[in-house]
């Protein structure tokens, strides 16, 4: 993945984000199965899945650590 595809994740929101991460667990799962029944040609994709998905979780995992930080008032 790029950098500009990277950012291109930054730019996704919290719904669309969540929607990408469904996506990228279901194609690991599909990815696994098809494994297990000798089925899968293109083993490449393995690591592209898992790199995204980490991607993904690293960003709303981030974004999770700022949004509490913004929402303290000062006194």
């Amino acid at each position: 993945m790029t950098n500009s595809a990277y950012t291109d994740l930054l730019q996704l929101d919290d719904s669309a984000l969540k929607e990408q991460v469904a996506a990228a667990r279901k194609n690991l799962f599909e990815l696994r199965f098809k494994r297990a029944t000798r089925q899968l040609d293109k083993s490449h994709l393995f690591r592209q899945t898992r790199v995204k998905l980490a991607r993904l979780l690293t960003i709303q995992r981030q974004r999770r650590q700022v949004k509490p930080s913004t929402s303290l008032s000062t006194d």
